[in-house]
């Protein structure tokens, strides 16, 4: 192997590696959508919560299953306020309403979240919004993301090539 196949090589791998972590947290954080039937809702008193404990609050839970497979999905609805991620969503006992009523009827709704959900830890994905849909409407395009992702790549790219020129300039 040349030592210029090398160099791009390691140059390909580090990169990836570094671009890895930012990634995965603008994928854990920005929007997902999903048509799903919604079977089931309830609230939940965190464990070693107590009356006497005034940081201690109610979780609600969504539980819901994918209208073609029935794979089963579960959401926390909790609110954000005003710290990270910035949803500012404080309607969380409203929008619980609204997943209960459409549990009764066993209706399909579109879930707005954000996070991912792995098993192993009991992570469930943040729900902060649900509109009625029909089953068989299509998950909309994520646009926000999309843009978002230009923006961020855009400035990277300006960054990159404003350094070089700096670095070509004084060197």
């Amino acid at each position: 192997m040349t030592p210029k196949l090398r160099r791009i090589l390691i140059g390909t791998t580090i990169a990836l590696l570094v671009a890895a972590g930012p990634i995965a947290f603008l994928d854990y954080f920005l929007p997902h959508h999903a048509v799903l039937r919604i079977v089931g809702a309830e609230t939940r008193r965190p464990v070693g919560g107590s009356k006497t404990n005034a940081a201690a609050h109610d979780v609600f839970y969504v539980f819901a299953e994918d209208v073609e497979t029935k794979k089963p999905r579960v959401f926390r609805n909790e609110d954000t306020g005003w710290g990270f991620p910035f949803y500012f969503k404080f309607n969380s006992a409203d929008l619980q309403a609204v997943a209960q009523s459409i549990a009764g009827e066993r209706g399909t709704a579109l879930f707005t979240y954000y996070g991912w959900r792995i098993q192993i830890f009991s992570v469930v994905p943040n729900v902060t919004n649900i509109k009625r849909a029909a089953a068989d409407e299509e998950t909309p395009f994520p646009w926000f993301n999309l843009a978002f992702a230009v923006i961020i790549l855009g400035g990277i790219a300006w960054f990159v090539l404003w350094f070089r020129g700096f670095r070509s300039r004084r060197g």
